[in-house]
């Protein structure tokens, strides 16, 4: 029989006891639990997401299980899902500190803020200690633009862990979007140096360069973080405007679109691009519902109402020399 306190320091041993364990006839089910927070801690989501299921399956009542199936829908940013179980493991009785932090992602992933700053802030005061708490709060407090708030809870986070890879995430992000990016960039570079495989900093890196009109660099960093994260929305964008600022219309208009089709918001600044490009690559009937939206939305900035009047323009044809049409002789 399996007996915790005789279990081998190392997780891989740990987790060949527990597999000997469950061989057996009657396995329980919290065994399938421990075995999944094992495999959880070596960062292997797929079988502690199927030992989580059994263990469910087994006991439907294990409102533990709930909650790291919950965790781990997070981490794969499948919310409506996640939700789902912690309200399973609520209803079986499950608590902890985490489940807060878990529902303030969810709420921030659900774009619900004002949820995840309920939660976020119950995190906290069960647990100050956590640096990733404080990292939560944040990002529901930038989600409804108090970046502000966000940046002190982003010290404090660090205060708590001053190497903590998320915390850098998202003070880049908030110092980029608000063109601090002299700021943003020791975040980014530290991001880049511990996490090349991650899409997201080549494309704030992108950015960074993109301020300083490093345009080469620049379009190297954009598709860097394609290749690595080939759904990115703004690295598209970032990419098109890249050549957009190169004047090499026709090579942006179509990362312009991707980043559209992915879901890229239509900011004032990239509206704008996007219907530069259409216009100046000859789709002018293209760009005009932009100018018009621009117009009247921004009605202060000339520059829309000018692009509209420029495109509205009628062509005028070229006059026939009708002395060339007569006979002479």
């Amino acid at each position: 029989m399996f007996h915790p306190g005789r279990v081998d320091s190392s997780i891989p041993s740990q987790i060949n006891e527990l597999t000997r364990a469950l061989e057996q006839r009657n396995p329980q089910p919290e065994w399938f639990v421990k075995r999944a927070k094992l495999y959880l801690a070596l960062e292997k989501t797929q079988p502690a997401f199927k030992d989580l299921s059994t263990a469910t399956a087994l006991d439907p009542s294990l409102g533990e299980a709930y909650f790291w199936k919950a965790k781990i829908l997070t981490g794969g940013q499948q919310y409506q899902e996640a939700m789902k179980m912690m309200m399973q493991a609520k209803a079986f009785n499950f608590y902890s500190p985490e489940s807060e932090a878990i529902l303030a992602e969810t709420y921030v992933g659900l774009n619900l803020y004002d949820r995840a700053l309920s939660h976020g802030s119950k995190a906290i005061k069960l647990r100050p200690g956590e640096a990733k708490f404080y990292v939560l709060l944040a990002k529901a407090q930038a989600g409804t633009g108090d970046t502000t708030r966000a940046l002190f809870n982003l010290n404090r986070a660090l205060l708590r862990d001053s190497a903590s890879l998320p915390a850098f995430r998202e003070l880049s992000a908030i110092y980029t979007a608000r063109k601090q990016f002299d700021q943003a960039l020791p975040f980014v570079q530290a991001g880049v140096g511990k996490q090349p495989e991650e899409g997201f900093w080549w494309q704030q890196l992108g950015r960074n360069f993109l301020s300083r009109s490093l345009t080469d660099t620049a379009a190297a960093c954009f598709a860097k973080a394609i290749q690595l994260k080939p759904d990115d929305a703004a690295a598209y964008a970032g990419l098109g405007e890249t050549w957009y600022k190169k004047r090499q219309y026709s090579t942006a208009l179509p990362s312009l679109l991707k980043a559209n089709e992915l879901g890229l918001p239509l900011t004032e600044h990239n509206r704008w691009i996007l219907a530069s490009c259409l216009e100046w690559t000859g789709q002018k009937e293209a760009a005009r519902p932009h100018y018009v939206f621009l117009t009247r939305k921004y009605p202060q900035n000339p520059r829309y109402s000018v692009a509209l009047q420029r495109i509205s323009r009628p062509v005028e044809k070229p006059k026939m020399d009708t002395l060339s049409a007569i006979t002479v002789f």
